[in-house]
C-alpha cells in the first residue's frame, strides 16, 4: 500500500501552486488522499508548512445539528469532514460566530475571518473577506459541489431559488458566557432543482483560471476566490440557470476520477477506507 507522509504532501501543495503567504480556504476528504502517515494532521502540518507564518489556513466548520437554539463555539464540532475538524480544535485557530456556516482559521488573518455578521455570504463575514484578502479556494479530493463560497455569488445575484430566512438562538461564547445570536440564512425554496457547482467549474478549468494536480491521491484544484466571484457574476449574467442543476447528476469533472460523494481521485483502489481501516476517519 503506498503511504505519503509530510514531506510528500508539502512538495505536492507547493506543485499545485500553493505559495508562503497565501490565505487558503480548504474544502476536504481525507480520504481521498489515500493513506497518510498521521492522518488529518499530517495533511494540516503540510499545509501549514507551505502557507509559513506569514500564510493563513481557513476552512468551513460547519454545523448541522438539528436543535438550531444553541451555537456552543468552543464545543461544537465541524461535520466537515477530519480535517476541517483538526483544523477547527488546533491550537492557534479561531472560529466564527455563525449558528451554521463558521469558518475556523489559523494564521495571521484569522481575526477578520473570525468575524460573522448574521448572514452566511454577506459582506460582514468570512466568506467576503476571501475576496478582500486574494484568498485561494483549495478543493482537496472533492468537487465544486462542496465549494460553499460560490453561495455567496448567489446570493450577490439574488436568485430566484432562494429565499431568505431568520431565526434566533443563543452563542455560548469560549469563556462559557451566552448572548442572542441572529442568523439569517439564504436557503433553497422548495422549487429549486438544487445545485450542480461543477458546471460553473468547468467554465473556471475552461477559462484557465484553475490549477490541478495531484496531492497524494487526491486530485485537487485551486483557484482565487476572485477569479470565481468576478467569472461568476459575469456567466449568471449569461445564464441565470449557472448553478442549477440540468437533471439528476451533478456535472462530471474531466480531471481524475469521480468517485463516491463527488471525491475525485488517481486511483480509486488507493482510496483510504475506514471500514477496513478504521484507524483513520475517511472524511
Amino acid at each position: 500500500m503506498d503511504t505519503y507522509d509530510q514531506q510528500d504532501l508539502t512538495a505536492d501543495l507547493q506543485r499545485l501552486g500553493l505559495t508562503a503567504g497565501d490565505t487558503v480556504f480548504v474544502h476536504s476528504a481525507l480520504s481521498t488522499l489515500g493513506h497518510v502517515e498521521g492522518g488529518a494532521d499530517t495533511v494540516i502540518t503540510a499545509l501549514l508548512s507551505v502557507l509559513g507564518d506569514s500564510g493563513t489556513l481557513a476552512a468551513p466548520a460547519f454545523t448541522f445539528e438539528e436543535d438550531p437554539d444553541l451555537f456552543d463555539i468552543a464545543n461544537q464540532p465541524s461535520g466537515m469532514g477530519r480535517i476541517s475538524e483538526r483544523i477547527r480544535t488546533h491550537s492557534q485557530a479561531r472560529r466564527s460566530p455563525h449558528r451554521t456556516h463558521s469558518i475556523s482559521a489559523i494564521g495571521p488573518h484569522s481575526a477578520e475571518l473570525a468575524h460573522h455578521g448574521p448572514s452566511a455570504w454577506a459582506a460582514d463575514g468570512p466568506f467576503w473577506q476571501f475576496v478582500a484578502l486574494d484568498a485561494r479556494i483549495l478543493m482537496l479530493g472533492v468537487s465544486y459541489s462542496y465549494c460553499t463560497f460560490f453561495h455567496l455569488i448567489e446570493q450577490l445575484v439574488q436568485v430566484s431559488y432562494r429565499e431568505w430566512i431568520e431565526y434566533e438562538g443563543v452563542l455560548r461564547e469560549s469563556n462559557g458566557s451566552e448572548r442572542t445570536l441572529i442568523t439569517r440564512t439564504f436557503r433553497q425554496t422548495e422549487r429549486s432543482k438544487g445545485n450542480d457547482f461543477n458546471k460553473f467549474g468547468t467554465i473556471l478549468e475552461k477559462k484557465g483560471l484553475v490549477q490541478i494536480r495531484s496531492v497524494g491521491n487526491a486530485i485537487a484544484r485551486l483557484f482565487k476566490a476572485s477569479d470565481a466571484l468576478y467569472l461568476g457574476i459575469a456567466e449568471y449574467r449569461k445564464d441565470p440557470n449557472l448553478f442549477v442543476c440540468d437533471g439528476a447528476d451533478q456535472t462530471l469533472l474531466k480531471d481524475g476520477v469521480h468517485h463516491r460523494w463527488q471525491h475525485y481521485v488517481v486511483d480509486p483502489d488507493k482510496v483510504y477506507d475506514r471500514a477496513t481501516n478504521p484507524a483513520v476517519p475517511s472524511a
